[in-house]
């Protein structure tokens, strides 16, 4: 069978996690290409599979729609209209038996044009199928009684708030298309919709039939192993910071504060231009890391809140300490304080307060041992089986 890829490439984890499901599929005998926008469509040509270039969004625009949760700048519908002119394009280009998507509402769309079966990838709060909303009172308040009622209105709230703000183009296209009207997060999904969570994490009220938690696709890479690590001191403490796709660099000149103060750092910068910057010293920079090497050695995770990371982490039993960008990842960063996993801050208020509140709370975290003792526990719930696997079932049984 023919499977084409489409993901939004501007970010690591979306393309990660499908290349992921992809190896598993082609093992099987499928052929599967990959498509999409962004600089980390590479990574799937890393591991043998073809790619084709979409246009979409430019990164720049996902950047300061999503930091200034102006999300409605997101999808026009004149470039939607380009966008999916576009797949179409391709499709009968590749003409592919099912489109598998991450984080590329315009795709499922056109793929219901060209009446091409989907599966797609998703985390549980970009869903319509999600627990705790973006905004929780029981979050807040610790969970006082009434607060789960709240928090089903809140849902409810910011759920219609999305469909109407964010979703009106897409919804307005098909309606053009004489497509049925999908509503909220429903762009996100497919006929077959894989949720990449834990439901002790990120739990779901109720989910329909088409969607499954399938557990954590974490990005498994044959990079060698961290030129750092003969130089890390195993007495000293280490911490391992991922700057994410797009957003912490500026922090990693501050970091020789934290160094001076006796924990070795080491920074996976991605695509982060930092050609210029010397590091400074206990502070080891790496572009892309086989984090199953260097995690092992580990006492922390720094990380901007993706969920991808922070199940790296947890599986390797490490508390985290977030510093998220913008309110997706500080959903993940809050169910970690929530949890007793780590801590919790925002670059706002890095920037308010200075590099000595994230030295403060990496600090806190190494020193207090029920961090650790949580963390280790939790890694339990990441044990059972191959989530890649369980996709690329889940996948067949569609075709089939």
């Amino acid at each position: 069978m023919k499977i084409l890829a489409i993901a939004n490439a501007h970010a690591l984890a979306h393309v990660s996690r499908l290349l992921e499901i992809a190896k598993v599929l082609r093992t099987r005998g499928h052929e599967v290409a990959f498509a999409g926008h962004g600089k980390y469509l590479q990574a799937a040509g890393w591991d043998g599979f073809a790619t084709h270039k979409l246009p979409y969004i430019s990164v720049e625009r996902v950047v300061e729609a999503v930091r200034s949760q102006k999300l409605w700048t997101l999808y026009r519908e004149v470039e939607l209209e380009t966008f999916i002119a576009a797949e179409l394009a391709l499709y009968k280009t590749v003409q592919p038996d099912l489109v598998l998507l991450d984080n590329r509402p315009s795709a499922r769309t056109s793929a219901d044009i060209a009446g091409i079966k989907t599966a797609a990838v998703l985390n549980v709060h970009m869903s319509n199928y999600r627990r705790i909303p973006f905004f929780s009172y029981s979050q807040l308040s610790g969970g006082l009684p009434g607060t789960a009622l709240a928090d089903r209105l809140e849902n409810a709230i910011e759920r219609q708030i999305y469909d109407l703000l964010v979703m009106g183009g897409l919804n307005a296209l098909r309606k053009k298309r004489g497509l049925k009207r999908r509503y909220a997060y429903e762009h996100e999904e497919g006929d077959l919709s894989l949720l990449a969570d834990i439901p002790e994490f990120n739990p779901v009220g109720a989910l329909p039939s088409h969607a499954r938690y399938i557990g954590p696709l974490t990005w498994h890479n044959t990079l060698p192993a961290p030129i750092c690590l003969d130089k890390l001191d195993p007495d000293k403490p280490t911490a391992y910071f991922t700057l994410g796709s797009e957003g912490l660099d500026e922090l990693v000149a501050h970091l020789g504060e934290l160094a001076r103060q006796g924990v070795q750092i080491v920074v996976a910068t991605g695509a982060a231009n930092l050609a210029n910057m010397a590091a400074p010293e206990g502070v080891f920079l790496e572009q892309y890391v086989n984090t199953e090497t260097l995690l092992p050695l580990c006492d922390l995770v720094c990380c901007h809140g993706g969920n991808g990371t922070l199940y790296q982490a947890l599986s390797f039993g490490l508390p985290c300490v977030v510093v998220a960008t913008h309110a997706e990842q500080h959903y993940g960063g809050k169910r970690i304080q929530e949890l007793g996993l780590g801590l919790s801050l925002t670059l706002k208020q890095l920037r308010r307060a200075g590099i000595v509140k994230l030295v403060e709370a990496v600090r806190q975290v190494l020193a207090t041992p029920d961090y650790r003792n949580r963390a280790q526990a939790f890694s339990q719930y990441f044990k059972n089986g191959n989530s890649a696997v369980r996709a690329a079932d889940a996948i067949e049984q569609t075709l089939r």
